[in-house]
């Protein structure tokens, strides 16, 4: 198939007519070599069929001739008389004459009861094997014959009686089956003859007619089945085997060689076979100026059609030909005039917006690529509908539809004609200016943002559209199309959160962008190859001023970045949807941890902070059993922080997660409470046990009445609720007094212990209780009443 594809029309017309025409005479001459080679083979049979009944009346005439003078010797007077006198030498002689008369090969007399009297062609002490069985034989039935062996040599052998008053004896003779009968056969049929005895279950010849005694084994050793036809083929010869003793151990092969016997049919086949080469070398040439004929327009249209792939302007062939090739040729005509006017829509669609007629981003992009590569100077203005949203959400998408087509027409009306204006997004557009100042620039943008602000009527509806303005200097402010766009986009975020809806691209404004994409990217490595650890922060019971929990918080040493804030690599966490990977790793991280503090004879909780998304996986709770299944303390020891904003965010979601969590016996607390937008009232319906007031109330609560006023007002409402409260920010000795007198359960900041390393706080635990007794609570009465 790869190599037709290959060929063309006129090869493939000339392989197919060549195809046909061979398949025609091989469907024709194979038939006929077939039923001629069958009748070969037939007529070889035949002629084996007819040299087996002569081969048989060879034998019998023989056999009966044999018969008819050993009768005449056994009726001679002289004969029997010799007989019945006994002599030896009479009888010898009289068997020598008539022998000799007969024909044969052989003969012996003996008594009724087998001794024997005389023999002639044979030695006095040999024996066939089977001569007792041909006497037996000859006294149930007056005679016998079948074929004896007398040293190695195959006789047929006749036995009759010679009987006469008081005389009865067995006169046997016989001929050999030798080399001279197969020969005589030979001449009479034209066939070989092998005369082979059955030894060891295979054949040993005996006699043949054959001048080259080489005969192939497998035709020696050919088999007569009962019931099977008889004729035989091998490929050297065709076999007849025709049975010549009773007990089919000795038999005769007629052969006849095959190349001999197929010689006129092997002529016939030569002579088909160039008979039907000389056909199809007339049917080639035939097929070939067929071909010619026909290809020849065949391929000009084929180059026709290619070339209107290329350039459907290309000029049509002409063509002396009529009937279908004629109408081919207009039909392709007819269409290379549809595929010019096609692709002049699909050029103009693929260049230009649908709705607008602007041209679209393809061609913006191709434009800016060639100013770029120029190094040309000019302006890059991108435009954004600041409240398209609102009014698709509000109005419909056809009146927003209708909305961008208004901003289109006014922006176009307001920029020269040779200025490319482009509609890039939703709600985007961005214009393509020559190099101008400042001024001039601030000019244009405050008279386009004039027009398209400007009230409108859309489908009878006033309205008033606003318009956000970002721009660029080219070359100066960037130098790819990736880079115009990534630069004008954050241009046109800022520009939205300015009064005037209008910004500059500031040198260094995507850096920060560039850096996100940075730690987005390396934050899974980072985690793989051990640039994250897990610090501690100690949270001490103000009771008794002993250390019972610890807050788990991670740090990130970056390769080239250096040390990252975990505010900022959360919040990509989560926005990058990577933030289970990295809850999953501070879970583990901290199952060690409290394995190896528990063998240290540390026996403290851990608190972990959860983020929004985290409260969202319906699978936290499954994850957090099957992390901490070793572990040798209670599930109790754990408290999982929640800030107020990621509760309510995702209020229903985060219950479910909240519940579960409950139901394992964690621990639940409210993180940086006083700096969302939730009361205390919204928690009661959320499963917490803990309040943690944010470090924003605590630093300075010393010298701040206000904030003293606030927590401890939150404290009491806390306590009212059932909730304990952790105090996170704890600077001095102060604050530490005053948060114990108002019954804070926890405390935790840098007056206690800083974050630290699993091992560091070991020894950290070791020292601070050198420190308890002296934060332990006062019990004088005065200073009670003085920090009250």
């Amino acid at each position: 198939m790869r190599l037709l594809s290959r060929l063309g029309f006129r090869g493939r017309l000339v392989t197919a007519m060549l195809a046909l025409i061979v398949v025609t005479l091989a469907g024709i001459t194979v038939p006929i070599l077939l039923f001629l080679l069958g009748q070969e083979k037939d007529r070889a049979a035949d002629r084996l069929t007819v040299a087996s009944e002569v081969a048989k009346e060879v034998i019998q005439t023989r056999q009966d001739l044999l018969f008819s003078n050993l009768d005449v010797l056994v009726q001679d007077f002289g004969f029997r008389s010799a007989i019945a006198s006994g002599d030896s030498t009479t009888i010898n002689d009289a068997l020598a004459n008539h022998l000799a008369r007969t024909g044969a090969d052989l003969a012996l007399l003996t008594h009724a009861d087998g001794r024997r009297l005389a023999s002639v062609g044979v030695s006095t002490d040999a024996s066939a094997p089977n001569l007792e069985l041909l006497l037996v034989q000859a006294q149930t039935e007056g005679f016998a014959s079948d074929i004896l062996l007398w040293h190695n040599r195959a006789y047929l052998t006749l036995m009759i009686p010679v009987q006469s008053a008081g005389l009865r004896a067995w006169l046997t003779a016989g001929f050999a089956l030798d080399n001279e009968l197969a020969g005589f056969i030979r001449n009479l049929t034209g066939t070989e003859v092998v005369f082979r005895l059955a030894r060891d279950d295979s054949w040993q010849a005996q006699a043949s007619s054959l001048r080259d005694t080489g005969l192939p084994d497998e035709v020696l050793q050919a088999r007569f089945t009962p019931g099977e036809a008889q004729a035989l083929e091998f490929p050297t010869h065709f076999a007849r085997i025709l049975p010549l003793a009773s007990d089919h151990g000795f038999d005769a092969l007629l052969l006849s060689d095959r190349a001999e016997a197929l010689r006129s049919y092997h002529l016939l086949a030569m002579q088909a076979g160039a008979f039907a080469f000389a056909a199809m070398l007339i049917a080639g040439l035939l097929a070939l100026a067929t071909a010619r004929a026909f290809g020849r327009p065949v391929q000009q249209l084929a180059k026709y059609a290619a070339a209107i792939g290329n350039n459907p302007a290309a000029p049509m062939p002409g063509l002396h030909t009529g009937g279908e090739l004629n109408k081919l040729a207009r039909a392709l005509a007819d269409m290379q005039g549809r595929i010019h006017g096609r692709e002049r829509l699909l050029r103009h669609a693929a260049r230009h917006d649908e709705l607008t007629g602007l041209p679209n981003r393809r061609a913006l992009d191709h434009v800016l690529n060639h100013w770029l590569k120029e190094g040309q100077a000019g302006v890059v203005l991108g435009m954004s509908l600041t409240d398209f949203k609102a009014i698709n959400e509000t109005l419909g998408f056809a009146f927003g539809d209708e909305a961008l087509v208004v901003a289109a027409l006014r922006m176009r009306g307001q920029l020269p004609a040779n200025m490319l204006l482009a509609r890039t997004g939703g709600n985007q557009f961005t214009a393509l200016l020559p190099a101008m100042d400042e001024d001039a620039l601030q000019e244009l943008v405050a008279t386009l943002r004039g027009h398209v602000e400007a009230r409108a009527s859309i489908l009878d509806t006033p309205v008033y559209l606003h318009l956000t303005v970002a721009s660029l200097h080219l070359p100066r402010d960037a130098s790819s199309v990736d880079e115009v766009r990534r630069r004008i986009k954050l241009t046109l975020e800022l520009a939205a959160m300015h009064d005037t809806h209008t910004a500059q691209y500031q040198a260094g404004g995507d850096e920060d962008h560039l850096r996100e994409l940075t730690l987005i990217r390396d934050l899974q490595r980072g985690l793989q190859e051990g640039q994250m650890a897990m610090v501690y922060q100690p949270k001490v019971n103000m009771a008794n001023a002993g250390l019972i929990q610890v807050e788990a918080l991670i740090r990130w040493q970056h390769p080239e970045l250096g040390f990252v804030n975990p505010e900022e690599f959360i919040r990509l966490a989560e926005s990058s949807r990577q933030i289970q990977m990295l809850t999953s790793f501070i879970l583990h991280q901290i199952a060690e941890d409290m394995q190896w503090w528990h063998q240290q004879g540390l026996d403290i909780g851990v608190a972990i902070n959860l983020s929004a998304l985290d409260l969202t996986n319906h699978s936290l709770s499954n994850e957090i059993a099957t992390v901490f299944q070793q572990w040798q303390g209670e599930l109790g020891q754990l408290t999982f922080e929640i800030t107020e904003s990621a509760v309510m965010s995702d209020a229903a979601g985060a219950l479910i997660t909240l519940q579960k969590l409950q139901a394992l016996g964690v621990k639940l607390s409210v993180d940086d409470y006083g700096t969302g937008y939730s009361s205390l009232a919204q928690l009661r319906h959320l499963p917490v046990q803990e309040l943690k007031i944010d470090k924003s109330f605590v630093l300075q609560l010393d010298s701040q009445p206000q904030d003293q006023l606030i927590v401890r007002s939150t404290i009491d409402m806390a306590h009212g609720l059932g909730l304990s409260v952790v105090a996170e920010g704890i600077e001095n000795e102060a604050s530490w007094r005053l948060l114990q007198a108002w019954g804070c359960e926890k405390g935790q900041g840098y007056f206690l212990g800083r974050p630290m390393k699993p091992e560091d706080l070991v020894r950290w635990a070791a020292e601070f209780k050198q420190r308890q007794a002296a934060l332990r609570p006062d019990p004088s009465p005065h200073k009670q009443r003085s920090l009250g």
